[in-house]
């Protein structure tokens, strides 16, 4: 899939979460949390001086956490279990290092 975001947003592909506990104990989906982590995929080209998202530092390949409710989630047609989600920059809350 070849998505490529508007303005200040980005796209970046969810990061799974494990289906079992480092004990080998399988977790159940109700007993999960959504995590908000993922990779960022692909950047908008910004719009205006006060919000573009190159000042955030942000580049392809960047581990990101986002809020968990934020931006909008689109599921890959061609790869079963890729998720997306399309954010806006302010939405970004850290990079993992």
């Amino acid at each position: 899939m070849n998505i490529k975001p508007l303005g200040n947003r980005l796209v970046v592909k969810l990061v799974k979460k494990d289906q079992t506990s480092a004990s080998g104990i399988i977790i159940s989906t109700e007993e999960k949390n959504e995590q908000a982590k993922g990779e960022v995929v692909a950047i908008g080209g910004g719009q205006g001086k006060d919000e573009n998202i190159q000042d955030l530092g942000l580049k392809a390949g960047d581990k990101v956490i986002f809020g968990q409710y934020a931006g909008e989630e689109v599921e890959d047609d061609s790869a079963q279990g890729v998720v997306y989600k399309i954010l806006s920059g302010k939405d970004i809350l850290a990079i993992i290092e």
